[in-house]
């Protein structure tokens, strides 16, 4: 699966701020169920691209974890570690003078505003937003200086850009410039064209510790069952062994089935992918529950740690949206979470769900 997206043109980078909220109005939720790997050449992603921005959404929200919900996260946290690693590289940079203070990171937003071809304050607004952990905003600001604005580097804006952020192969390596991803090739030209500043983040990660322990219990069942399945293929246990493989052939058939990157988008997008990622994810799934050394208890335990993670996702975008006073959002997250998202999100007042597959 390919997946990519061209700007030629950067519009104006700041649109004018939603207004204040009023109490549960109503909230148009919009979601994209998108691929982690988008490979395909930039004008590949267009239609995606086109349709997405004929909803034309107050908000968009991404995969990121709000500044505020990372720097809460423990140092143990993966996330958190991560993002100890990037700090650490920037501080390793030649530039060696403090980044901006949260005052002066508003100031250069402003500056922006008026003048969206400058590049300095991005390069300063990028090393702002790494440091106080913010990775979706400065991943924005990088793929702005990697595509759009390439061409209005100057030498002397070059040579800043290496000191303060580094040569961006090793901005690859720290995964602060993912160029395959949906961010790179749908959400952050997105952005751009509706001259959009600003990601919303939304993750929640606060149940990674029980998920991760659940799902090492899961895991270590499903290599017995595997080994015991080698050694004697006519057991009950085999059988179950069977039936989990089956979902995963099942799930690549499905996803196959096109090599075109606006078809995938609109497969993962249906209520058929929804099924088979279920499974897929959850080792086959409710319907293997209590079958002959299935590891029912373990996988339940994932299940209701994953909606506990939506669900922080979901109330993330619903009070975000109602303190900005949006009325229609775009969300952009891993297909994995389309559905229990959509779920979820139906549940709660005031709040209308559809997906991209519904948009005109």
């Amino acid at each position: 699966m390919r997946l990519l997206l061209h700007l030629s043109v950067l519009i104006g980078l700041l649109g004018a701020a939603p207004r204040p909220a009023r109490a549960q109005q109503p909230l148009e939720v919009v979601i994209l169920a998108a691929s982690h790997y988008n490979g395909s050449l930039a004008a590949t992603y267009q239609p995606i691209i086109k349709k997405l921005r004929a909803y034309q959404p107050d908000m968009v929200f991404g995969e990121y974890l709000t500044a505020a919900d990372a720097q809460a996260l423990p140092a143990t946290n993966q996330y958190q570690q991560a993002h100890q690693r990037r700090v650490s590289y920037l501080r390793r940079r030649a530039l060696t003078t403090d980044p901006l203070t949260s005052r002066a990171a508003a100031a250069a937003n402003r500056q922006l505003r008026r003048q969206p071809q400058l590049v300095r304050p991005r390069i300063d607004l990028a090393r702002y937003y790494t440091f106080a952990n913010d990775r979706g905003n400065a991943e924005y600001q990088l793929y702005l200086l990697e595509e759009p604005l390439k061409k209005n580097l100057t030498a002397a804006d070059q040579a800043y850009y290496t000191q303060a952020m580094g040569p961006v192969d090793s901005l690859r390596k720290v995964r602060l410039v993912r160029p395959l991803t949906e961010y790179h090739k749908i959400i952050f030209p997105l952005l751009t064209e509706m001259g959009q500043a600003q990601l919303y983040g939304m993750d929640c990660q606060r149940y990674d510790e029980p998920w991760n322990e659940a799902y090492g219990q899961a895991i270590t069942q499903n290599n017995a069952l595997k080994a015991a399945f080698l050694i004697d293929s006519s057991t009950a246990q085999a059988d179950t062994y069977r039936r989990m493989v089956a979902t995963r052939t099942a799930y690549f058939a499905y996803l196959n089935q096109s090599d075109d990157d606006v078809e995938v988008y609109r497969l993962l997008n249906s209520p058929a992918y929804e099924k088979i990622d279920e499974a897929l994810n959850f080792f086959g799934g409710e319907a293997l529950y209590g079958a002959p050394g299935f590891p029912t208890e373990a996988v339940q335990e994932m299940r209701r740690q994953w909606v506990l993670r939506n669900q922080g996702m979901c109330d993330n975008v619903v009070r975000q949206a109602r303190q900005q006073g949006a009325r229609r959002v775009l969300v952009a997250v891993g297909a994995s979470h389309g559905q229990t998202m959509r779920l979820l999100l139906q549940k709660m007042p005031n709040v209308q769900v559809r997906t991209f597959n519904d948009l005109p």
